[in-house]
């Protein structure tokens, strides 16, 4: 019949085929990172991810802007 597909683990792949970035490619091991239980952050964590995450979209914003 039908497989039934995880959607992030798709457009993750997709990405990584984009960026040829061999790692992400498998599906099933996306899968697996994505569906993994995750421990609780202290907040000194939350702050350092987003901090990062806050400039992961900075520089990506300033790549587009620079096109």
């Amino acid at each position: 019949m039908y497989e039934k597909k995880d959607l992030k683990a798709l457009k993750i792949a997709q990405k990584a085929r984009e960026f040829n970035d061999s790692d992400l490619l498998n599906e099933a091991f996306v899968s697996q990172l994505i569906n993994a239980p995750l421990p609780p952050l202290n907040l000194k964590e939350k702050e350092d991810l987003m901090q990062i995450l806050n400039a992961l979209i900075s520089s990506k914003e300033a790549a587009l802007l620079s096109k």
